[in-house]
C-alpha cells in the first residue's frame, strides 16, 4: 500500500532540527525521515482487531513538530519506527469483526493503552478512566507507541491502504456528522478534555491563548460544555478572530496587544521592568495555553491572576527557556492537559470522544476543515498546514476517498 512512512535516522533528525525552519520544504524533501513508499499492510495483532481504511486524515501540530524535529526527544522511546504517520482519522471498516461491520464509518481514538495492548490487569490510570496517562505504552501485544500513527504495528492515517485498530478504539460516526467534521473529532476531543479538566465557573474569566485548531476547539468546548462565564481569545489572523467569536468567545485580542488591550480587558495593571516582559498584577482566572511556544507559555503564566490556573494544551517544543517567576510569586497552578479520557459531565461518565461527536454538529465542525490533499501531494499539504493560519485555514487533511 502507498503510505507516508517515518523512518528513524539520527543524521536526518539532526539535519531537520538544524535546517527545517530555515530551508523551505526540507522536512518533506528526499533528505527527510518521511518518505512516500509502498509498505506492507499491517497484520491484525490479535483476532479481535478491526481493519480500517482511512477516508480522511488530519495533519496535527505534533505531526509537523515530528517532521521538523522540533518536538522533544521525550517521546522517542515511546514510538516504534518505521511507522506510518497520521492519528486524526476518519475511516471505514473493511470487514466484519470485533462487533463492527464492513462499510461502517468510524473515528479512531488513537491512544494505545492497556486494553488495546491486551494488558490485564490495567494500570491504575487506565482503570480510573484516565487512560491517556497509561504507563504501559511500550508493552503488550503491539510495539511501543503512545498513539496510532506513531506505532510500527498499527499503521496510520496517512495511507491509501488500511490500518488496524482495537474495537475499543473505534467510535461509530452518527449520520448527522459529515466526513469533514468526523476527521476533526480527535483534536476536538483533546479540547473537550482540557475544558472539562479546568472547568471555569460562571463568575470566572477564561483566557484562551492561540486560535489555531486547538485554541478554537477549546473556545467551542468551553462554551458548549462548561459553565464558563467570560471567554477571551488571543487570535492573530482574521479568520481565527471570526471563528473564535462564532464558537463562543466574548472578546478577541491580537497578540500584539497582550500587555495592552488584553491586560485592560482582564482588569489587570501592567508594570514594566528594566528588562524582560511586563509584570501583570491581576489577570485571568483560568488560562488555556494552546500554542506550545516558550513565549506564549510565559505569557500565560504572567496573565493569570494570583491563585489562578494555567492549562498547557498546546504541545511544548524541545527548546523552552522560561522565566517562571510569576508562577512562583502568584502561586499559579500550572498543569498539562493531554489528550482525552473518561469525563465527568452532568452526572455521567462519558468519553471525551463521545462528547466531541455530540457537539460537532452544533459548532459546524465541518466548516473548519480544508483544504484537502491527495497523499501524493503531501509536500503541498504539509506546507499548507504550516501556513494555515495566515492563509485562513484551520485544519488541513489528506483525502483518500475515491482512490483509483
Amino acid at each position: 500500500m502507498l503510505a507516508l512512512q517515518y523512518k528513524k535516522s539520527v543524521p536526518r533528525y539532526l539535519l531537520m532540527r538544524a535546517g527545517a525552519k530555515r530551508i523551505k520544504g526540507l522536512d518533506t524533501s528526499r533528505l527527510s525521515p518521511l518518505q512516500l513508499e509502498e509498505v506492507p499492510e499491517p497484520e491484525l495483532p490479535t483476532p479481535d482487531w478491526v481493519r480500517v481504511k482511512p477516508l480522511l486524515s488530519g495533519i496535527c501540530g505534533s505531526d509537523l513538530g515530528t517532521l521538523s524535529a522540533q518536538n522533544s526527544p521525550y517521546f522517542s522511546p515511546l514510538t516504534s519506527p518505521p511507522f506510518v504517520m497520521g492519528h486524526e482519522i476518519l475511516g471505514e471498516v473493511v470487514e466484519d469483526n470485533g462487533g463492527f461491520f464492513a462499510g461502517e464509518r468510524v473515528v479512531v481514538e488513537p491512544a494505545l493503552v492497556c486494553r488495546v495492548r491486551g494488558i490485564e490487569p490495567p494500570c491504575a490510570y487506565c482503570a480510573s478512566g484516565r487512560y491517556a496517562l497509561c504507563v504501559n505504552v511500550a508493552k503488550g501485544d503491539i510495539a511501543p507507541g503512545i498513539q496510532t500513527g506513531f506505532c510500527g504495528d498499527t499503521g496510520g492515517g496517512w495511507s491509501e491502504g488500511t490500518l488496524v485498530a482495537h474495537p475499543s478504539q473505534l467510535h461509530r460516526v452518527p449520520e448527522n456528522v459529515p466526513d469533514e467534521a468526523a476527521v476533526a473529532v480527535e483534536p476536538l476531543a483533546c479540547a473537550v478534555h482540557a475544558a472539562l479538566e479546568v472547568a471555569p465557573e460562571p463568575d470566572e474569566t477564561a483566557l484562551v491563548i492561540g486560535a489555531g485548531n486547538v485554541g478554537l476547539f477549546v473556545v467551542a468546548a468551553l462554551r458548549q460544555l462548561t459553565r464558563s462565564g467570560r471567554i477571551i481569545c488571543v487570535a492573530k489572523h482574521e479568520r481565527q478572530k471570526q471563528e473564535a467569536l462564532r464558537l463562543g468567545a466574548d472578546e478577541v485580542v491580537h497578540p500584539s496587544e497582550t500587555y495592552g488591550e488584553l491586560s485592560k480587558a482582564l482588569g489587570a495593571e501592567v508594570y514594566r521592568p528594566e528588562l524582560g516582559k511586563p509584570v501583570v498584577m491581576g489577570g485571568g482566572d483560568k488560562v488555556f495555553e494552546c500554542v506550545g511556544a516558550p513565549g506564549t507559555i510565559e505569557d500565560a503564566v504572567r496573565l493569570t491572576r494570583p491563585g489562578g490556573e494555567v492549562a498547557l494544551v498546546g504541545m511544548p517544543g524541545a527548546r523552552s527557556c522560561l522565566d517562571l517567576t510569576a508562577l512562583w510569586h502568584g502561586e499559579v497552578k500550572l498543569a498539562g492537559a493531554y489528550a482525552y479520557g473518561v469525563e465527568e459531565y452532568e452526572g455521567e461518565r462519558v468519553k471525551s470522544f463521545e462528547l466531541a461527536l455530540r457537539i460537532a454538529p452544533e459548532i459546524k465542525l465541518a466548516s473548519l476543515v480544508g483544504p484537502r490533499f491527495r497523499l501524493r501531494g503531501y509536500r503541498e499539504a504539509v506546507a499548507a498546514a504550516r501556513s494555515s493560519g495566515r492563509n485562513g485555514h484551520v485544519k488541513i487533511v489528506f483525502d483518500h476517498r475515491n482512490n483509483s
